[in-house]
C-alpha cells in the first residue's frame, strides 16, 4: 500500500513538472515579440515610397494585448510577431494618382496606399543602421498578405499579375499596394507573421 502511494505521489509530480514546462513555453499574448530575422517599416507616397531603413517609418513590435490592437484582436489570435506604424494620410496633398481596385469598387488618391518594407541584418556593414533592405510586402518575391480588418483596409488578391489580366476582375495582385477606407483619419497599421509563417495587414483607426 505504501509503495502504491508512493507511486502515485511521483506521478503526479511528473504531471505537474510537465504542465509547467508547457505553460513557461507557451507565448505570451501580453509580451511583445520582435522578429529575430528583420524589422519592419511602412512606405507609401507619404515616404516617397523610401525602402531604407528610417527612423520616422519603421514599425514597433508589439503584444497581441497593446490596446491599439483590440478591434483586430481576434484575428491576431494566431499572430508569431505583430508590428504597428502610426500614419495620418493628408487628403490636401495629391499623390496626383490613384488606387483602383474596380471590382470592389475602390478609386481612391495615392496617399491612401500603404506598404510594409522587411529589412535584414547589415552583416557587410554597409548601411549605418545595421539594417537593409529585403523585400516589399505584399509583392511577387513576398506573396500576397492575409487581411485582419477588411473594413478599413482592402489587400489585393494573392496571384501574379498575369493571373490578374486574365482574370479582369479589378481585384488587384501581388504587386498591387493595399489602401487604407477611411479617409483622412489617423490609422494603426499592423503588419503580423502569423504561426504558420504566412503573412497578414490590417488597419485600426485611431
Amino acid at each position: 500500500m505504501k509503495r502504491m502511494n508512493v507511486v502515485l505521489l511521483l506521478t503526479l509530480f511528473a504531471a505537474a513538472a510537465v504542465i509547467a514546462v508547457g505553460c513557461g513555453s507557451a507565448p505570451s499574448r501580453s509580451t511583445a515579440a520582435s522578429d529575430p530575422d528583420y524589422t519592419y517599416r511602412i512606405t507609401g507616397q507619404f515616404a516617397s515610397w523610401g525602402s531604407n531603413y528610417d527612423q520616422k517609418f519603421m514599425m514597433e513590435s508589439v503584444s497581441a494585448s497593446d490596446s491599439r490592437l483590440r478591434p483586430i484582436s481576434a484575428a491576431l489570435r494566431d499572430a508569431m510577431y505583430i508590428y504597428l506604424g502610426e500614419y495620418t494620410p493628408n487628403p490636401n496633398v495629391s499623390a496626383n494618382w490613384n488606387v483602383k481596385y474596380l471590382g470592389a469598387g475602390i478609386d481612391l488618391d495615392g496617399v491612401y496606399a500603404v506598404k510594409v518594407i522587411r529589412l535584414e541584418r547589415d552583416l557587410e556593414g554597409i548601411e549605418p543602421s545595421g539594417w537593409m533592405h529585403n523585400m516589399w510586402i505584399p509583392s511577387t518575391e513576398a506573396g500576397g498578405v492575409r487581411n485582419l480588418s477588411p473594413d478599413t483596409l482592402y489587400t489585393p488578391l494573392s496571384r501574379s499579375d498575369e493571373e490578374a489580366a486574365a482574370a479582369g476582375d479589378g481585384l488587384g495582385s501581388n504587386n498591387d499596394n493595399p489602401v487604407l477606407l477611411k479617409g483622412p483619419a489617423t490609422y494603426y497599421v499592423v503588419f503580423a507573421v502569423m504561426n504558420d509563417r504566412s503573412r497578414a495587414m490590417g488597419a485600426v483607426v485611431k
